[in-house]
Formats: structure tokens, sequence, C-alpha cells
């Protein structure tokens, strides 16, 4: 880590500079925001940019183990080929080319994942994208996925989850509102860490945050006035489980629209 080794960084310079270099392997990553605040959007980019203005940094014992270098997306709540459309039109919008709706009805999932995969692993990242119910998965059948993917030769880096709090509590500690949810947190991040995993997840802010904005504050100081104030949903103390918080509020300004960061 004093070397600069085992942090990946991301495709924005400035959110580089706000998390002293990007994203560590090990770290356990919040993303904050209201519904429909790009929460999704913003995650989908890191997990771009993760694969593709970085290559893998393995350690000593992944190496000597021939460990295939693995990032892991995994949506609990949109369809694979929504992810697939944004990454597509993301993609398309670096090199220059941006795609239209009507390069859309021309394309097949199975073109647009291949052109992804090309793209995504040419840095020499192994990329697996994955749709689940949340319903039908709890803490544990992650942790499970995880270790399948390790018995067939893979390391993962990268555990991105949209969003995490999607998925029941069955098994964590049960008690006063939001106990359940942040043991989840804590049973997901403790397993990732000890893997040198960096886990990465958005959450939705409450109803209470929502009410900042309806009683006048300034939607583009939204982020200086939730930050660090617990106002995550369903449970006010999930961020002390956090290494990195970063906030994000979509909003318009003289009719456009601009996205404000900030880091917890």
């Amino acid at each position: 880590l004093n070397n600069n080794k085992g942090i990946y960084r991301l495709g924005w310079q400035d959110i580089n500079k706000m998390t002293q270099g990007g994203i560590r392997r090990g770290e356990c990553v919040g993303i904050e925001a209201l519904q429909h605040k790009y929460k999704t959007g913003f995650s989908l980019s890191m997990f771009i940019q993760l694969a593709t203005e970085n290559s893998p940094i393995p350690t000593k014992e992944e190496l000597e183990a021939g460990k295939k270098p693995l990032l892991v997306r995994i949506s609990f709540e949109d369809s694979l080929t929504n992810n697939l459309q944004f990454m597509y039109q993301y993609l398309k919008a670096m090199e220059g080319t941006p795609v239209s709706s009507k390069d859309f009805a021309e394309l097949s999932s199975k073109e647009m994942s291949t052109y992804i995969h090309s793209k995504l692993t040419a840095t020499g990242f192994h990329i697996k994208l994955r749709r689940v119910d949340p319903s039908q998965w709890t803490y544990l059948s992650l942790i499970n996925y995880i270790i399948e993917l390790e018995a067939q030769g893979y390391a993962v880096h990268v555990l991105m989850c949209d969003y995490l709090l999607k998925m029941p509590t069955t098994g964590c500690i049960q008690g006063p509102a939001g106990v359940d949810k942040r043991d989840l947190v804590r049973r997901i991040r403790n397993f990732c860490s000890a893997r040198n995993i960096a886990f990465i997840s958005p959450f939705q802010l409450s109803t209470e945050a929502k009410q900042l904005i309806r009683n006048g504050i300034p939607e583009h100081q939204f982020v200086n006035e939730i930050a660090e104030k617990g106002y995550t949903d369903g449970c006010k103390t999930i961020d002390q489980e956090l290494d990195l918080e970063i906030y994000i509020h979509l909003f318009t300004h003289k009719r456009k629209k601009y996205l404000s960061i900030r880091r917890g």
C-alpha cells in the first residue's frame, strides 16, 4: 500500500484525489444517494473504470498459486440487459462514438456483451456479471458464491453488489431497527477484508435526508449536509462499518444536470 500497490484508480481524477489514489483491495465502500439519483449508473461507471484504467495487482500468494484476477458485479435490482446497455453506451462514448436509440434497436445482447467483454478484459482482468433475485439469497449465499469462484481458480479483487441491503438479513443478529442491516454489512465486510477483496455497494438514503431538500437545503449543497450524519435508509449506523463513504446527488442547475460528489 505504501508503494501504491493494491490501489485501483478510477477514471475521474478528482475522485482519485478524494480517495488518496482510488479504491484499495480489502476496503468496504458505500455509495450513498437518494432513490433515482444515479447510484446504479455511478457504480457501473466505477466497475468499468476499475477494469479499463488498471492492470491486476495480485498478491504474492495469488501469483504463486496462479490465480486468475476477477472483478464481480452482482445486481439485485436491474436486469443484466439494462446494465449491458449502460455499459455499452459508456464504452462507446469513451471511444468518441456515442450510441443512439436507433443503434440499440439493431444490436443483440450477445453483440453488446461480446464488445463489453473484450473491452473490460483487455487489461488482464476476468469479469463476471450476474443478476440474482435477492429474496432467494442470504449473506451465506453470497459468501458461498465467492468461495465457489475461488475454487475455480479465481482471486476476486473487487466485489460489487447493487445493492446489498436488498438481500434479507436471515442469519444476522436481530434486534432494534437497523441492527440486522448493520450486521449484514459487517459480515460481508469482514469476509471480504480477510480475502483482500474490495467490496462496493450503493446504499439508499432515508426519507429524513429527502426532507432536508423539502426544507429548503440547496441541492448543490445536499451532499455537504448529509455527509457522516447517519442518513442511510434502514440503519443510521451503517457508515460505521464502511471504510469509505461516497455521497452523490444528481441535480439540475440552469437546465443542466450535475452530479455532486463528496467523500465521508
